[in-house]
């Protein structure tokens, strides 16, 4: 009697270790909101299964609903739930019906796997009704509205064809004033931050002393150039004269009655040396160019215009 007991005791032992699903139970629970809605409207459709925190569950990855159409699926979710030791497995579809009526979602097959034993679990129907547009007392479902009519005659459409080349031509006018008065006030602003121009003989020093560092820095027919072309422009603005196109020799004749004689020697000895280092590359030793650059100097300021008379020239 011994014997039997023990032995009883060992095969309920080893049927407890074998089916531990026994002590824990795998349920699956459908679920769908609104479950009375219109034709074509949004329906959240949720499956929940309770299963062990070590199971694994697997919804289908292409689930058919029936007379419903899938629109959107949602991520897995896991959360805890009311019972210790179970877990709540979720997921979420938003589907839509086309068809009036009672429908059913049919179930669905998820599976569970614990330890290496897969379980087959199904969810329950819900039954969704899809009502009609028309209201709850109607017999019928409302009857569509008829299009509108063409609302443009003949004269509608000149009307509209002119008032749009109308707003065309009045947008198009906008956009010319807004421009010009763009360019009015960046011109206006331009004038008054312009800084005003130079005197000629504060033009020709600095050029002047451009040349002498060009020179200095080895650059020999460079400098001569820029001396040569700084000294005719300022006798074009101080005389008025065509400086820049006349030879040396007509230039000094035209001279003669502004300059004295000690400065059109001056002028036509650095105007002449200046022309053969350009045109005869003449190579002048370093105290003959620095005399030429002082007498170009000494020239401009002996015939410079005062202040006082510059201020009273027209502008």
């Amino acid at each position: 009697m011994k014997g039997v007991n023990r032995q009883s005791i060992l095969l309920i032992f080893l049927f407890l270790t074998s089916c531990p699903l026994l002590a824990q139970e795998i349920r699956a629970r459908a679920e769908a909101y609104p479950r009375s809605c219109l034709i074509g409207d949004l329906i959240r459709y949720r499956v929940t299964v309770f299963a062990p925190e070590t199971a694994n569950v697997k919804f289908p990855t292409s689930s058919r609903f029936g007379a419903f159409e899938v629109l959107q699926r949602y991520p897995l979710q896991k959360q805890i739930s009311e019972l210790p030791g179970i877990m709540a497995f979720s997921a979420e579809w938003d589907i839509a019906a086309y068809q009036l009526g009672k429908l059913t979602i049919p179930p669905m097959s998820v599976t569970c796997e614990i330890e290496g034993r897969k379980t087959l679990v199904r969810t329950n129907p819900v039954d969704i009704e899809i009502i009609p547009l028309a209201p709850p007392d109607a017999k019928e479902p409302r009857p569509a509205k008829a299009p509108m009519p063409y609302p443009l005659s003949p004269l509608s459409l000149m009307l509209l064809l002119f008032g749009v080349l109308f707003t065309l031509a009045a947008v198009w006018l906008f956009g010319k004033a807004l421009l010009w008065a763009i360019q009015a006030a960046w011109s206006s602003w331009q004038k008054a931050t312009e800084k005003p121009p130079l005197p000629p003989h504060l033009l020709a020093l600095q050029t002047i002393d451009r040349a002498e560092q060009l020179y200095r820095q080895g650059e020999i027919e460079r400098s001569f150039v820029l001396l040569s072309f700084g000294l005719r422009r300022y006798l074009r603005d101080r005389f008025q004269v065509p400086a820049l196109e006349l030879p040396t020799w007509n230039l000094v004749l035209l001279l003669r009655n502004q300059l004295t004689k000690e400065q059109q020697i001056s002028l036509q000895r650095t105007l002449t040396l200046s022309d053969l280092i350009k045109f005869a590359r003449y190579s002048p030793k370093e105290q003959e160019a620095m005399k030429l650059f002082a007498d170009a100097r000494q020239l401009v300021q002996t015939t410079q215009i005062a202040e006082a008379q510059q201020e009273k020239l027209p502008a």
